[in-house]
């Protein structure tokens, strides 16, 4: 498998910078909802990193961009909390944060930097039974074009039980089944409920 030198606060920067020159979200609307400012990303540094990840109490959090579908904003904003934002302990928020990040460059079809980030996104220490770091090879594997490690991923974290690995495990079937369509499509319920994806019993 492929290994990338990169280190990531140099390709944070990169991505930074690239999202700042990207052009906005074509119709009015679009550009005004995925709008983000300088104000915007220095209220969100005062966010939790749950706030900001996982909640939509703020409409510049992730969480609130990236579910009105402002990738751009939502790549820009992401890689300022990582800069300047408040660090919880724990890796788990550091290994989310990453991939989430490498979530919304997969949306926009900037593969290459997502496998970068992604292939930061594994974890030491996986906690609750839920087998993260196959959810993020297979996910690593379907952005790098992988088919064979994506299918093992997927035939692994079946076997696991529980809810977050049932979770992941769908997506992952999404990926198998749609895997010439793009990650945005591929990695959508639609495509989890195309590939007949059923949880094994716990």
């Amino acid at each position: 498998m492929r290994t990338f030198a990169w280190p990531v606060c140099s390709l944070l920067a990169l991505l930074c910078v690239q999202a700042t020159a990207e052009k906005p979200a074509k119709g009015p609307a679009k550009t005004a909802q995925c709008r983000i400012t300088k104000a915007d990303l220095l209220a969100n540094r005062a966010l939790s990193w749950s706030e900001f990840d996982q909640q939509t109490g703020s409409v510049t959090s992730w969480r609130s961009l990236i579910e009105r579908k402002c990738e751009d904003a939502a790549i820009l904003a992401y890689t300022d909390y990582l800069a300047f934002g408040p660090i919880p302990k724990g890796e788990r928020w550091q290994s989310t944060a990453r991939f989430h990040l490498g979530q919304s460059l997969a949306h926009k079809g900037r593969y290459q930097e997502a496998a970068l980030l992604m292939a930061t996104a594994r974890r030491e220490t996986e906690v609750g039974g839920m087998k993260w770091n196959l959810y993020v090879q297979g996910t690593y594997a379907f952005l790098t074009r992988d088919k064979a490690s994506l299918d093992a991923a997927f035939a692994e974290l079946s076997a696991e039980p529980g809810l977050s690995n049932a979770v992941n495990t769908g997506v992952l079937a999404g990926l198998r089944h749609c895997w010439n369509r793009p990650y945005r499509d591929a990695s959508a319920p639609a495509c989890v409920t195309a590939s007949g994806y059923v949880p094994r019993a716990n």
